[in-house]
């Protein structure tokens, strides 16, 4: 036993370092991360296909059998950013640094490991990997129809939560707000009508509506972009800006706009740039119960979007479950803890085998 989970760690360990040092932020080329993902799945002889589209990134969908788990996961990140003190797949006492280590290419690679003892074991299940989920998730959406999805006993999502079982999940409204002015020197400014100062009420008005944290039944909202003018000695005849909104699941999208924009009097224009849905997977059902007594763990309602709310559609049972702190995610000296990594196997394993003969 000892021998087969050193296995597994110098495979984790040795195959994350490779795909955290492949760039592959959710705008660039996805090559390169497709062909290696694709050569691990050759090696424990799964059956994959490549699926791609013009309006999403391409999807890794694998299957063993019919049936059983459906293992999510995605292969895009964040840009990797300045501030690093670690290299990227350095490892510093049982953590590796880098882009993608935690959200999510090291769950990744956990599932991998997890398919592989799968196929010894004869176990149906499949995987999607899919490489948009930092933007739209548009690739998600469009294999969540498909029978890897639809027919599975549940849809893990693999996502870091310090591994605790995430039946529930806050929704994400992102728009922008733009404001009209007219330019004039300066100097005169009474002769232009500044559309920076425009904006300040309202987006004063929406921060007003930020919970600092926000709590499970609270709220999010914050102004992440802003852009407007274009020379000091000039008066800005326009101005944008985008803004965040994580909300929980007894706001739908009208209470929401209501509640966020009704106070508001300045004229102004909005642009959505992506709505989703709050989930919530009652507590009860079997595919959470069995999650949470293989696991040993507590449930928790995450703050923010996963695919989740992709497959849900088609599959009632999807659940967030991985290994890593959410908290370190987006940042300089992002990481993971390699044991941890090698731990959630045995989870997804048995939950894999508990859940297989589940309709």
């Amino acid at each position: 036993m000892k021998k087969e989970m050193l296995e597994m760690r110098e495979f984790i360990e040795e195959n994350l370092r490779k795909m955290v040092k492949i760039e592959s932020k959710s705008e660039g080329p996805m090559e390169e991360i497709i062909e290696f993902t694709t050569s691990l799945l050759d090696d424990i002889n799964l059956d994959y296909e490549v699926i791609e589209g013009e309006d999403f990134n391409p999807v890794i969908v694998a299957s063993y059998g019919e049936g059983g788990v459906c293992f999510s996961g995605h292969l895009d990140t964040v840009p990797i950013g300045d501030g690093w003190e670690h290299e990227q797949g350095e490892i510093v006492e049982d953590k590796m640094y880098g882009r993608g280590t935690l959200d999510m290419k090291g769950p990744c690679v956990s599932v991998i490991s997890t398919a592989e003892k799968l196929i010894q074991r004869n176990v149906p299940f499949s995987i999607v990997f899919t490489t948009d989920e930092e933007n739209t998730m548009n690739g998600a959406e469009h294999v969540s129809e498909r029978p890897e999805v639809t027919k599975a006993s549940a849809v893990l999502v693999c996502e870091p939560t310090d591994m605790r079982v995430v039946n529930q999940e806050k929704g994400v409204y992102q728009f922008e707000i733009l404001t009209e002015g007219k330019n004039a020197h300066a100097s005169m400014p009474e002769k232009g009508e500044n559309a920076i100062v425009k904006i300040l009420p309202i987006l004063e008005s929406l921060s007003r509506k930020n919970n600092i944290p926000a709590g499970q039944d609270e709220m999010s909202c914050c102004v992440d972009v802003i852009e407007g003018g274009e020379a000091t000695n000039v008066i800005p005849d326009s101005c944008r800006a985008e803004v965040d909104v994580r909300f929980p699941d007894h706001f739908d999208k009208e209470i929401l706009e209501k509640y966020l924009f009704d106070p508001i009097d300045e004229e102004f224009e909005l642009k959505e740039i992506q709505f989703l849905e709050s989930v919530k997977l009652d507590e009860g059902k079997e595919s959470v119960q069995t999650l949470i007594k293989i696991a040993d763990a507590e449930t928790w309602a995450v703050p923010y979007g996963t695919e989740m709310v992709r497959f849900c559609q088609n599959n009632e049972n999807t659940i967030i479950f991985g290994p890593g702190r959410v908290d370190v995610a987006h940042q300089p000296d992002e990481y993971i803890d390699l044991p941890e990594l090698v731990k959630v196997v045995d989870v997804y394993i048995d939950y894999a085998e508990s859940m297989a003969d589940t309709d």
